[in-house]
This record gives C-alpha cells, structure tokens and sequence, in this order.
C-alpha cells in the first residue's frame, strides 16, 4: 500500500477517443521477433494477496499483476487515458452505453487471440469479485458483438468508466479458455495478456518474468528476475553493486545516491499518494468526530515531513487533491497560529468529547458512551515493519498525542498480514499510504461502498455519500463535477472518515545500464516497456 496507483485523472465524455492501433499482424502471431535476451532484476515486496485480480488489491500483488495482465485502457507517461487492448472506444450522449474496439493482432502469451468473448468474461468475473464489484456497480451488461468489438451497458451515467477499465491489475482482461480450465489457474497463471509473462515463481523467493511476444507492442526487455524484498536500505545497497536494476529506496538512501552521483539514477514520482490515519468510527474513541478532529489538530505535519521524509513530499491541512488538481479548494481547517494553538484547540476538543486529563499526564474517560470511568486514552497503534517510514510516522505520532493526554504505543506489523488486519476491523487506528489518479478515482476508490480501496482507508458504506460521488461520476460536464467534488472534501476535511496529513514522493532507483526508464506514475508496466538495457 505504500507504492501509488495513478497519476492523473481525465475527463471522458461524449464521443470517440480514438488511439493509433498495432494492426497488421494476423491474430496470435508475434508482434515483433525476439532476437536478444536482454535481462534486468527488480526488487519488490512478494505479492502476498496472490495473483488472482478479483482478490488482490494490495500494491505488493497489484505491481506483477499489471506486468502479467493487460487492461482495455491504461494512462500514457504524461497521464493521459489511452488505449492498452483497445483501439478505440466511444460513448453513447448519455455516456450510458461504451463501446471498444480492440486491437488488431492482440494475443495472450500463448498465441491465442484476446478477444471480446475473452473482454466479456473478464468483466463479468471482475464484476462478482471483492475488488471491482463496486466500481462496476452500474454496469448491467457486456454484449460480444463481434470478435473486436464489445459493449458495456450501464444503469447511470459515467464518464469515468474507460478509466475504471484501466485499474492497473484489476481491471485485467483474462484468458476465458485458460481460467476455465484450471481450478488452481491463478497460482500461476499462464495464457495472460500483459507485456511479460510468468513462467518460474518460488515463494519467499523470487519470480520470473519472460516477455510476452504476442503484445501489441513488445517490451525490448525481455526477462525479468523479480526477487521477493522488503528492505529499502537492502535496495540501494543491490543497486549500487550492480545485482539489482530497479528497487524503490528510502528518502535518505536518495537524497545520500543523489549527492554522490555515479552509477545510479534516482527517480521522483510526482504521483499523489497521500499518507493517512486509519481508524476504527464504531467505536469509541472514534466514533466521536470530537476526538478525529483533535488527533487532526495535535499531529505535527511539518515535523513528520522534516523527521521522516528529509523534508521531501507535502503537507496538507484539510485536503486530500493537491493545489494543481482541477478540483482542488484549499481547505486549512487544521491549520493554526503555531504548535501552542494546535495543542489547546486538541485539549479543548477532548474535553468536550469526554477525555478528561488524568493523574499522570494520560486522559481519562468521564460520560463517554460504551467506555467506563476512569478509562485511561490508550492505543497500540500498528505499522508496516518493512515501511522505515511509517515507523518514524508512528513515533511523531506517539509524541505529538502525548503532548495532549493520549498515550501511543508503536507496533510493528507482519507486512505479509496487515492490510488483510486493516481490512477485517482489527485496529482502533493505524498508518497508511496509498495513490489515486485525481478525485474520481479517490473518491470512487476510497470512498465509495465497495471501492477497491474502501476498506483499507476510509470503510464507508453511505448510501448517501455514495449517491453523491455517482453523481459526480455521472455530471454531465467537468465543471458540474468539479462542484461536486469540492463538496465532498469539504465534507471529508470535517467529518475526517481518516485523517490525511501529507503526501509521499516515491523514489526509485534503477543502475545506468537500464535506459530510457522513468519513475512509474502508477502501478501499470508501461515505464518498462519503453525502457531498455544499454
């Protein structure tokens, strides 16, 4: 969850979006022939979620899902919606009805030729499954109208669903033939439509991945050994020796690569990936926006910025979208005069929501429903113990909520389980980072019922809530949207369903000998399919 899925968002409304098609190749057929083994290795977290894009939603499996599967749409370099498996598509006036067209020569990794029956069968599973059910919750039907062509039908307007139909990893357009035929397909899958395929996984181990030479337009890398690591500082230390090509790094293992210069590139990913607090509103303490709102003015965000990110990233005080999002109003509901006024406004909140100041510096519970008298404020509060970060966030945290009566105790977490803790309900609040393209993809992700990221940020299910975004999602035009989707940070900077306090800004580094690379905007592949070995 650390890693970001999307950069920026576009706007799709009526009429074609038409894109430069790979035809001239009979279906099934290489794209192009493979004439030099050239071989680069990565170092990423193992996809702990599995491989099966219904179930995994965690970046860690996200990022080779989106190597192995292919999706109709993808985002460009610049961030620009374009065509992937498709051609072209366009919208009926009421953007209720799309219509794809696929490319010519489109192949999975054994010859056989994607096709729409293959596109309805993907969306149909994706649609039953537990991470795009909701962001497919409009769609009613997928005609096969012909061998290129496939229909979607939706119960209300969307502008947004070509973007939907880009999700790195999700959204993947499957094999029916091969799903079909193998009960356990997704232990490792084969026949799959991505730019490389799997062909050797050991767990705790490592995976590798062959090109695949049936797609539209193969990479010019054609193996990649994907060593299973959760160790930024291990990262570095492999790029710098030469046994690994491409890893993220921490921010002082970046900023140290990027004094010495040398034989490693360091790459910004100016992506939104916002880093928030997650928290358990059934219940108290939570459950109280009194005390969500104190928490959101007692963090120190400069200090955690300065402390934990070399002073790299941003902070925010209300807002999610950042100042150049189309939709971004600036919200300082939690900024003050200075630490002293950030404290006593935290106090006095905590007062009236019941936490009183106890013996020892510790509040105490007095009239708070469900919770007895005389309840010292106490939490554990988790992180992902392969994240440097998030440890350093917790223990800014831990100081800045002492400094107001409320006692944190850091935890670290077995990354292999914590975000399937996340989203069972297990904490009363934890640390996180995720991305998002831009505010449809945020609040339909993260705010949604059912976003693919719901229930590991936000955990609404609001009818109404859900009524507005669809509405926004439906707007007939992007100003109409934009209104919409001022209202609903507005509405997030105050009822705070998590708490976001500043951004990221992944860095990666890759050794010199890879070219023609840049930082990934999102989880997709497509910076290592243009990219090479020199």
């Amino acid at each position: 969850m650390r890693r970001t899925t999307a950069l920026v968002g576009a706007y799709v409304l009526v009429g074609v979006s038409a894109l430069a098609g790979c035809g001239g190749s009979e279906p099934g057929a290489p794209s192009a022939a493979i004439t030099e083994i050239t071989e680069i290795t990565m170092l990423e977290p193992e996809p702990s979620q599995g491989l099966d894009p219904n179930i995994a939603a965690a970046d860690a499996s996200r990022i080779p899902m989106a190597m192995m599967y292919e999706t109709l749409t993808e985002r460009d370099a610049g961030g620009e919606l374009v065509g992937a498996l498709a051609e072209k598509w366009e919208s009926s006036p009421d953007n209720t009805i799309y219509t794809f067209t696929l490319k010519s020569g489109v192949g999975f990794s054994d010859g056989t030729p994607v096709t729409a029956a293959d596109v309805k069968f993907s969306f149909e599973r994706m649609k039953t499954g537990e991470v795009m059910k909701g962001l497919l919750s409009t769609l009613t039907s997928v005609e096969a109208v012909d061998e290129k062509t496939v229909r979607f039908t939706l119960s209300a307007p969307s502008w947004i669903f070509p973007e939907t139909a880009s999700r790195p990893g999700s959204a993947a357009i499957l094999s029916k033939k091969a799903v079909e035929a193998k009960p356990d397909y997704f232990t490792q899958p084969t026949a799959t439509s991505g730019p490389w395929q799997l062909t050797s996984y050991v767990p705790k181990g490592s995976a590798i991945f062959d090109v695949n030479p049936h797609y539209p337009t193969p990479p010019k890398i054609s193996k990649i050994r994907y060593t299973f690591s959760e160790d930024p500082s291990g990262h570095a230390a492999a790029i710098e020796s030469g046994s690994g090509d491409i890893a993220n790094i921490g921010y002082t293992d970046a900023e140290r690569l990027k004094s010495a210069g040398g034989s490693v590139q360091v790459l910004q990913s100016d992506a939104l990936a916002p880093l928030f607090w997650g928290w358990d509103r059934t219940k108290a303490p939570f459950s109280d926006k009194k005390v969500r709102q104190a928490v959101a003015f007692a963090v120190d965000r400069e200090g955690r910025q300065t402390a934990c990110w070399s002073g790299t990233g941003g902070v925010t005080y209300g807002n999610i979208l950042r100042p150049w999002d189309p939709n971004y109003t600036e919200i300082s509901t939690y900024r003050t005069s200075g630490r002293a006024d950030s404290i006593s406004k935290a106090k006095a909140l905590l007062d009236t929501a019941g936490w009183v100041e106890g013996a020892g510096g510790t509040r105490t519970a007095k009239g708070v429903a469900g919770v007895a008298d005389g309840t010292p404020f106490k939490l554990s509060v988790p992180y992902e113990s392969n994240w440097p970060a998030a440890g350093c966030h917790v223990q800014v945290l831990q100081q800045n909520l002492k400094d107001v009566g409320i006692q944190v105790t850091p935890e670290k977490y077995d990354p292999a389980a914590y975000w399937g803790d996340v989203a069972k309900g297990k904490f009363a609040m934890y640390h996180g980072g995720a991305g998002a393209s831009g505010a449809a993809d945020l609040y339909q992700n993260w705010f949604r019922t059912g976003g693919s990221l719901t229930e590991l940020t936000t955990h609404l299910a609001d009818e109404s809530l859900d009524a507005k975004i669809d509405k926004a999602l439906g707007a007939g035009s992007p100003a109409d949207a934009t209104a919409i989707f001022k209202e609903l940070e507005q509405w997030q900077a105050d009822e705070l369903p998590m708490l976001v306090v500043g951004y990221q800004w992944p860095q990666v580094a890759a050794s010199r000998r890879v070219t023609n690379f840049t930082a990934p905007l999102d989880d997709d592949s497509y910076s290592l399919v243009r990219a090479s070995v020199g």
